[in-house]
């Protein structure tokens, strides 16, 4: 017979007086977490590229066009001659808060950390593009430095853990 028992906050605990055959509590946090995990590899991931990002203080707009627009640019024809899966999506934004360190690229999924990687280049596309695939194929988007594609390494400015 289960006894319910007040814990802390004022929320109800149902134990069972031997407690054989229930799960922990600590357990079924443990299985919920792995059931998120596996949850946000398959959910969809989006990788937002500043466009706002200026290539200096100084000389701020290249052609009329900032840095940001230039690696945006870059990132489509690539997507178009190769188009990502249905998984994985782009989206320009006009503002990573990466200011004082251009060029900004963040990645983002549900239950999934949050990464920005800065000081980027139009030539870092194919980087960016191949570090997406790989952040959206990570079950919790902590993607291992072997799999970072080089150019990308040591770029890293925001590494946030999910929500929950």
């Amino acid at each position: 017979m289960a006894t319910r028992k007040q814990g802390k906050r004022g929320s109800a605990q149902t134990r069972s007086r031997k407690g054989a055959g229930k799960a922990r509590p600590a357990d079924a946090r443990r299985t919920a977490r792995a059931g998120r995990a596996a949850a946000a590899s398959a959910a969809p991931a989006t990788f937002y590229v500043c466009r706002s990002c200026v290539w200096s203080e100084s000389a701020r707009e290249r052609d009329g066009k900032r840095q940001g627009t230039f690696l945006l640019e870059a990132v489509r024809d690539l997507i178009e001659a190769e188009p990502l899966p249905e998984a994985l999506n782009l989206r320009a934004v006009y503002c990573l808060n990466g200011c004082k360190s251009p060029c900004n690229v963040g990645f983002r999924s549900a239950g999934k950390h949050h990464v920005r990687f800065s000081h980027l280049t139009p030539e870092n596309a194919t980087d960016v593009i191949a570090y997406a695939r790989a952040y959206q194929a990570n079950a919790t988007g902590e993607v291992s430095e072997d799999e970072t594609p080089a150019a990308m390494r040591g770029k890293m400015t925001v590494h946030t853990p999910p929500i929950g």
